[in-house]
């Protein structure tokens, strides 16, 4: 009872290390998907957040070049009167400081603008002329529209984009601009002028390819990896199934040849012809009369011969486990095999 247990035992842990060579190529190609999957999707990730950063950066670049234009095309325009006190504060040099107010003097009187923080001298300047140029030199959408579709095109964000503007002060009311889709990005509200009045906004909703533009190129190598070594697995495991001897017995009593998993065997031609009489009965019975006539029908001493025969066979298949000659007493014999 001890000595069976432990045989069931052991052949319950081989079929166990079977089964786990056999998975493992499986277990293997699924960690590498998994591993694929996650990467692609933090990669993914990290590439959306940098072309959400690329459209602010476009939208912030194209609204001061935007700036500048007007600016310089003002300064150029001999035709346009406007204070020379507010001209005086559009051009005057900018320092490097920090303020925390701004006051504008004109003929109309002193107005001081007071932040809610320090800013640079500089930023502070520029909210200042927009709130003058609102008047004198207003923003044009079409032209930032333009600028920023340049922008985006340099830093390769690729697929409908647009500005919105809106000037809430109660000198205009304008709105203008490209409304976003959907499932575009908007950027945050820039704010251009002191009071807050003057906003612009962007939007862009990029394509798939833009996102893949935009993923790290380590993702991209630890793919060419993964995928490298997953072929090397499959490669070899299709040559192992190439090289893997064919499972079965086969019979050629033309060319005399015995192939027992693929693998050829040494036998007589009498004891190839018994075994491929009993090979063609797939397992069933056969009668030891049936045996005797046909290859010793006229032989008195035909029974010795057979059993002499069959221990020799015997032997030839006792180095493949999987075949064996049982013997049905008072009938004949059969040949059985583990996959039958």
């Amino acid at each position: 009872m001890f000595l069976t247990s432990r045989f069931l035992w052991l052949n319950l842990l081989l079929k166990n290390i079977v089964m786990t060579k056999r998975t493992s190529w499986f277990l293997s190609v699924a960690a590498t998907v998994i591993v694929l999957m996650g990467g692609g999707y933090a990669a993914l990730r990290h590439s959306r957040t940098q072309v959400h950063t690329l459209i602010n950066q476009s939208l912030q670049e194209a609204e001061r070049l935007h700036y500048n234009d007007r600016l310089n095309a003002f300064s150029r325009n001999p035709r346009i009167y406007v204070d020379p006190a507010l001209k005086a504060y559009l051009f005057a040099p900018v320092s490097s400081r920090e303020i925390k107010s701004y006051t504008l003097q004109t003929t109309e009187g002193k107005t001081t603008y007071l932040f809610k923080d320090s800013i640079p001298e500089e930023k502070a300047r520029k909210l200042l002329n927009e709130y003058l140029l609102a008047d004198i030199q207003p923003v044009k959408v079409e032209e930032v529209n333009r600028l920023f579709q340049e922008q985006l095109e340099q830093r390769h964000v690729s697929g409908t984009a647009g500005v919105f503007y809106s000037d809430k002060s109660a000198r205009t009311h304008t709105r203008a601009g490209i409304l976003p889709t959907p499932s575009a990005y908007k950027t945050p509200v820039c704010w251009l002028d002191l009071t807050h009045s003057l906003q612009l906004q962007g939007w862009a909703d990029y394509d798939w390819l833009t996102l893949l533009r935009h993923i790290h190129a380590g993702f991209y190598g630890l793919l060419c990896l993964l995928l490298a070594a997953t072929g090397i697995q499959v490669c070899l495991y299709l040559k192992k199934r190439q090289n893997k001897p064919e499972k079965g017995l086969s019979i050629d009593l033309k060319q005399q040849i015995l192939l027992i998993d693929g693998m050829q065997c040494a036998i007589s031609s009498l004891d190839l012809q018994l075994l491929y009489l009993l090979w063609e009965k797939k397992g069933e019975c056969v009668n030891r009369e049936d045996l005797k006539t046909a290859c010793w029908p006229h032989d008195p001493q035909a029974d010795e011969k057979l059993d002499a025969h069959i221990q020799t066979i015997r032997k030839v298949l006792q180095d493949f486990p999987d075949y064996r000659i049982s013997t049905a007493r008072g009938r004949g014999y059969y040949l059985t095999a583990a996959s039958s």
